[in-house]
């Protein structure tokens, strides 16, 4: 199994939690059109102000591409957001198939 990549966008924002809401149901279908994009959580923490998102891309190539692009760059020069933290990874491909294996008989014997 090919090798996935991972990206962790955090910032900060005064939102609240309705406009947060609203904003990712409205942005939700333009991620499903990336290429090379397997998902993408939206992730917050309404308490401390802190939002962002966790994207698993196809390949490494497929996240270069996406952090070259128009939507990344409208997230981290969006001057209504600060604090961007944004670090990209790759996932350990067998020690995960490992895990899914293990789950996968957990489950068949409940």
């Amino acid at each position: 199994m090919p090798p996935k990549f991972l990206l962790v966008i955090n910032f900060t924002a005064e939102t609240t939690p309705e406009q947060f809401d609203n904003l990712v149901k409205e942005d939700a279908p333009v991620f499903a059109e990336i290429e090379g994009l397997i998902h993408k959580n939206f992730i917050f923490n309404h308490e401390e102000k802190t939002y962002g998102g966790v994207y698993m891309f196809e390949n490494k190539a497929a996240l270069q591409a996406y952090m070259a692009g128009d939507i990344f760059k409208s997230v981290v020069e969006n001057p209504e957001w600060s604090d961007h933290l944004v670090r990209h990874y790759e996932v350990h491909s067998e020690a995960s198939e490992i895990q899914d294996t293990l789950k996968q008989s957990s489950a068949k014997k409940i």
